[in-house]
């Protein structure tokens, strides 16, 4: 009996010893299929986790635009590389030449050069294709070809926004098209024809996927406008201009939205930056309660969302201390501080960001002067000592005395339109601003510009005039318009909302532009002059990329 139950046993122990044997020869006991958490494996496997995932590139998107400050330099905004260091404006801080100013400083370890590239080639392209490659996979179940292809189009529009920047700022660039889940270490980089075929593409497919009527998507999301407004600046980069006026002019003949004629939004006073009768249309767009469609912005075509102290929010654009002069610090011609903090002047501004002499005083010449976009509710002037202590408090600053020291940083002409609610006097956040992308006026220029390469001034003047008229400025006649005077309006409209390096790339005409337009203030912004060559119109590819993808080639000019 004891034999028997032993026996028993030991053939119980082989069953379970053979069977775990077999298991274990199964290569699907190792795949790990989680049920409590999300993963690549489980992440994209119905529409609504797909859209989550289109979710998190808006974020991406708004970081990119926008958001993150640099760790290299005292958290300069990352998104001001392409302002400064143009024809419309430089920087108002002396003591940091390696922000555009001193271009001997711009090499291949350069935060600017390795930003860009790493949002684009970490975020916003992977996460793309990703998305892709799951969203036509047969095993989702789609409501509708249609739900498919507008989960697609946003996401190929993000993809295309990422490479128009890249080949606008580097040159040729790797391609990545596909899902990458092993790593790799043998990109080269593309010809840019081929980029651009690839940005084309993508955007002729999210224009014709993506919703029409803004009114049908919450404020922030996509809809085919915003596609065509870099879908019609592509076109006029691939001498198109025939397609670029009739992407530019699905917006504009789409009812959706319109120029604003009259003044508008809750708060005329702006917070009190105004006194009463203050402020006018154009500055009613910026304000940050304004941007929206639900502030009564029917001009607005892309807004960037925010949520202050929320989780997976983000607080607005702190404009406000970046376009600012760093006023607090002025020195009087008597010697004593001559202003104080003051929340109606932005709080505490720190003159990140210089406007040009082009910017302050050559576009707005002759007739221009007059011009609503130049009014004292959109670009400050004049500034009065505010220091109650000072003997000259109440009165105008005179920004020629001769003893009147540093108007470089500490007073300047000042654009408004970054200005908003301040959180803290001492910062001059903005967390509530809303940053405007796309709105329909620059459409109306992209359209000017495509009938001036094909040689219909008329109709050229005809769009730029749209704008003129609204700002109450003398309209141009067709003889009058040129590719400068193009760029001259779209400075005077576009200030702080165009990437300007980028329009100036597209159109191969950055060194000719800044270096004719740039600073030359002799004790210290005449570097610019001294040390900008042509090759900096490329960013240098990071050398972070370089050492860990040994097929890149650096752009010329660049160690």
């Amino acid at each position: 009996m004891k034999f028997q139950v032993i026996n028993s046993i030991n053939k119980t122990v082989s069953t379970v010893i053979v069977s775990l044997t077999l298991l274990a020869c199964n290569p699907d006991l190792l795949d790990e299929k989680p049920k409590d958490f999300f993963g690549t494996e489980n992440a994209f496997s119905d529409p609504k986790t797909i859209q989550l995932a289109v979710n998190t590139l808006y974020a991406d998107a708004r970081s990119f635009i926008y958001n993150d400050n640099g760790s290299d330099n005292g958290g300069y905004p990352f998104r001001e590389y392409l302002r400064i260091g143009t024809d419309v404006a430089t920087v108002g801080q002396k003591h940091r030449p390696y922000l555009m100013v001193d271009f001997r400083l711009f090499n291949s370890t350069h935060e600017a050069a390795r930003y860009f590239w790493d949002k684009s080639y970490q975020t916003l392209i992977p996460r793309a294709n990703t998305i892709i490659s799951r969203s036509l996979l047969p095993e989702v179940n789609w409501v509708s070809e249609e739900e498919k292809n507008e989960v697609l189009a946003q996401t190929y529009f993000f993809r295309a926004y990422a490479y128009y920047t890249l080949v606008n700022l580097y040159g040729d660039v790797p391609l990545i098209t596909e899902e990458i889940l092993t790593p790799q270490f043998d990109f080269t980089r593309a010809p840019k024809d081929q980029v651009m075929n690839l940005i084309r593409s993508d955007l002729e497919f999210a224009s014709q996927h993506l919703k029409s009527n803004p009114n049908q998507v919450s404020e922030g999301s996509l809809t085919s406008a915003v596609a065509d407004m870099l879908l019609s600046t592509l076109y006029l980069q691939l001498d198109l201009p025939d397609l670029a006026i009739e992407a530019s002019s699905r917006i504009i003949d789409s009812g959706y939205y319109h120029l604003m004629q009259d003044r508008f939004g809750d708060d005329p006073s702006h917070d009190g930056h105004f006194p009463e009768g203050g402020g006018d249309v154009f500055s009613d767009l910026f304000w940050e309660n304004n941007a929206n469609r639900s502030g009564g912005n029917m001009e607005s075509i892309w807004v960037i969302q925010t949520a202050n102290r929320v989780p997976g929010g983000s607080g607005g654009a702190s404009l406000s201390r970046t376009w600012g002069p760093y006023y607090g610090n002025l020195i009087a011609p008597n010697g004593g501080q001559g202003m104080v903090l003051a929340d109606s002047l932005g709080g505490r501004p720190v003159g990140y960001v210089r406007t040009s002499n082009y910017f302050n005083y050559d576009i707005w010449g002759g007739e221009n002067w007059d011009d609503m976009r130049n009014s004292p509710w959109n670009i400050k002037r004049e500034w009065y000592y505010n220091n109650p202590s000072n003997e000259l408090f109440g009165q105008k600053i005179d920004t020629k005395d001769p003893n009147l020291i540093d108007t470089i940083q500490f007073i300047f002409p000042r654009v408004r339109k970054g200005e908003g609610v301040i959180e803290s006097i001492n910062s001059s956040s903005t967390p509530d601003y809303k940053f405007i992308v796309y709105r329909l006026a620059e459409a109306y220029l992209i359209r000017a510009e495509a009938y001036w390469m094909k040689g219909d001034l008329s109709s050229a003047a005809a769009d730029i005039n749209q704008l003129r008229n609204r700002a109450q400025a003398q309209p141009i006649t067709a003889g009058q318009v040129t590719l400068e005077y193009i760029l001259d309006e779209r400075a005077r409209e576009l200030i702080i909302e165009e990437p300007r390096r980028i329009t100036l790339n597209r159109l191969g005409i950055w060194y000719e532009r800044t270096e004719k337009h740039s600073m030359n203030e002799p004790a210290f912004y005449y570097l610019i002059h001294e040390s900008i060559q042509e090759h900096h119109a490329w960013f240098p590819i990071p050398q972070t990329a370089m050492d860990a993808t040994p097929g890149l080639t650096q752009n010329t000019g660049y160690n």
